[in-house]
């Protein structure tokens, strides 16, 4: 293939909604780099499809669209339920993938597996679900199953508000074996000895890179390995120089690599230098008394970041996120040769290995800030829950529809169709074989894996007022990352100060 026509085909290549809360490009997370990511607190795999909806409190995506994309409608229709059946009422977002898979198989399914029980899907655009919930509970309305992360401040917030039911009962009662998960995934919603919610959708964060990028440059790819301390920021960078061509031309642009800070969790930086930013028992309880953003391995972190757009030139300003967004997105327009980005670059990329205009890419670990960072990635975690307070008879309904959700089944099926990666370590094995046209399935399991291993949950899941937080965060990186003289020792204490002063809010308030 020419380079023209690969070219060309990237440009009109659609990526689809990748939203972003950047910090480099903090312009334009779950969660992304410099010009993609997703949701709030989870990870959405509507981008997989061309999806319109967002997340919560983030920029508006710009959407790249050619004529051969079909727009799906989204949202699902009511059916009217038969005399004698019981109503579960299963709130979900408006995406076209997933309303898809509720519609055409979640639905059937288990009206086949449950006859007795007739299932309400009731689908809300994501910014309005978390008042729609909340007026529903409330009101009393009929509400059984949903998951805290699409929509509103988050699990942690409500959990702290009374909002969940403790799945412990009934996982005792029934033996329900959690084993079946990804240890680290079922972890993120346990605390006070409860369960809370069962995953549906867990992932990393990676380095995402161009393999024909690489090979061009005759340069070895990145390691799998998350313990190889080869793997350094300054090797990271040193890399990027030598992929960095015309980057004052966007149409001969090349960008070694895109950098941010992943879905706007502003502890990655520093985890990668090796310092926690939160105290002890700060995810567990929801709260803090504050954090330590301005120690040296903070500084350090926070301005390695911004000298790789400002300094080391490799990775492509916010005016230029902008531009590269419309040819398709930072990464799919094949001229950036290495991304940081959270797990969801697994299906919002998947389409580029099978595209005659795409290109191969490969996984790889976050590089290390000092040899010492072992956790350093941030994972990104959903799960279904039940609302609390109901009567026996819909806490049973609902119970047996989560369980009904998670099963082997029907994990099988949600990620078959919107490509995300399953919560179950026995169904990873093939997930990881999709990838084997680049890639090889064992490497991508190590890479895939290890984020867990070396990595933590995203504060904004587990961390109360992830809304109140978040808005911060991005105040204060949007500033810091458009001004190319910007200091992060000037950045950090007052960062640190707003954060402190919101946590400490958040906390009193919780006590009213």
């Amino acid at each position: 293939m020419s380079q023209e026509r690969r070219s060309t085909g990237r440009f009109l290549l659609v990526i689809a909604c990748i939203f972003v809360i950047t910090f480099v490009s903090a312009c334009g997370g779950g969660g992304g780099e410099s010009a993609t990511t997703v949701p709030d607190t989870g990870s959405d795999p509507t981008v997989a499809a061309g999806a319109a909806t967002g997340p919560t409190s983030v920029p508006t995506p710009i959407i790249a669209a050619t004529a051969k994309i079909e727009v799906k409608p989204t949202g699902v229709a009511a059916v009217e339920c038969q005399d004698g059946q019981k109503q579960l009422v299963w709130m979900v977002r408006n995406s076209p993938v997933e309303n898809d898979w509720e519609t055409r198989i979640v639905r059937p399914a288990f009206q086949k597996a449950q006859p007795d029980i007739c299932l309400q899907i009731l689908s809300i655009n994501q910014d309005d679900i978390a008042v729609k919930r909340q007026a529903m509970i409330t009101s009393g309305q009929p509400l059984h199953v949903w998951s805290p992360n699409w929509g509103g401040n988050g699990f942690a917030s409500d959990r702290v508000n009374g909002l969940l039911e403790d799945l412990t009962p009934f996982i005792d009662r029934d033996k329900f074996d959690t084993s079946i998960f990804v240890p680290d995934a079922l972890k993120t919603y346990q605390s006070e000895g409860k369960t809370w919610g069962l995953p549906l959708l867990a992932t990393g964060s990676y380095i995402y890179y161009n393999q024909e990028l690489f090979d061009e440059a005759g340069i070895p790819y990145p390691p799998v390995d998350w313990d190889d301390k080869s793997w350094t920021w300054d090797k990271f960078i040193d890399i990027a120089k030598k992929l960095t061509k015309s980057t004052g031309n966007i149409n001969r642009a090349q960008f070694g690599a895109s950098v941010s800070v992943v879905n706007g969790n502003i502890e990655g930086p520093p985890m990668m230098w090796g310092h926690d930013i939160w105290p002890k028992g700060a995810y567990q309880a929801g709260f803090a008394e504050g954090v330590d953003l301005t120690n040296e391995q903070s500084t350090q972190a926070y301005q390695a970041f911004h000298d790789a757009v400002h300094k080391d030139k490799v990775a492509p300003n916010p005016a230029t996120v902008s531009a590269l967004d419309q040819l398709g997105g930072v990464f799919a327009s094949g001229k950036v040769a290495m991304e940081f980005q959270g797990g969801w670059g697994h299906w919002v990329y998947k389409d580029l290995i099978t595209d005659p205009n795409g290109f191969c890419w490969g996984a790889a670990p976050l590089p290390h800030g000092t040899p010492d960072a072992k956790v350093r990635a941030m994972t990104f975690t959903d799960p279904w829950v039940m609302t609390s307070g109901m009567n026996k008879e819909d806490q049973d309904l609902a119970w047996t529809f989560i369980k009904f959700l998670v099963s082997e089944e029907q994990a099988t099926a949600y990620s078959e169709v919107t490509g995300t990666p399953p919560t179950q370590p026995k169904l990873l094995e093939t997930y990881y074989k999709q990838f084997e046209k680049c890639m090889k399935a064992e490497d991508m399991k190590t890479v895939f894996e290890g984020a867990f291993t070396h990595g933590r949950t995203g504060s904004k899941a587990v961390m109360v007022g992830a809304d109140e937080l978040g808005q911060v965060w991005t105040n204060n990186l949007e500033s810091f990352s458009s001004n190319r003289n910007a200091k992060a020792s000037e950045l950090l204490p007052g960062m640190e100060k707003q954060t402190n002063e919101t946590l400490q809010q958040l906390k009193a308030e919780s006590q009213e």
